[in-house]
């Protein structure tokens, strides 16, 4: 149970830039700083298996997501762009601070699934001394 697209940025203003998009039936993984560049040839992978890709379908039908964007315009905080298909299930949005109901529970089931050797706590909770 695959999806047919995924993909995942969050773009934290002063901070990191984390992509995670499908790319050849893996989930290709960067962690930048602002204003770096990605080198090629040093790409991370995270292969979930097709038990985790279903449990993910599951527990985000289970969520009932409802994206709305925040009543408060701080523009301080994170933008986080979304999409996601199944075959007739999507997940689609772009939002500065998403602070809607289960947006948390949504963004930890999106890091179980980048779990890998180079992240081991996954790409979205990597520790950031382990950078230096």
């Amino acid at each position: 149970m695959k999806p047919t697209k995924f993909f995942y940025e969050e773009i934290e203003y002063f901070g990191y830039t984390y992509l995670i998009k499908l790319f050849k039936g893996k989930l290709k993984l960067q962690k930048t700083s602002v204003g770096e560049h990605i080198v090629s040839g040093f790409d991370i992978f995270a292969e979930p298996s097709p038990q985790n890709w279903k449990d993910f379908f599951i527990a985000v039908n289970n969520l009932n997501l409802n994206p709305d964007e925040p009543t408060e315009e701080v523009l301080d905080g994170f933008q986080v762009e979304c999409h996601i298909a199944f075959e007739k299930n999507l997940i689609k949005f772009e939002i500065i601070n998403p602070m809607f109901k289960n947006f948390e529970n949504f963004r930890n089931l999106i890091n179980s699934l980048t779990v890998c050797s180079e992240y081991p706590h996954g790409l979205l909770f990597d520790d950031d001394e382990d950078d230096e």
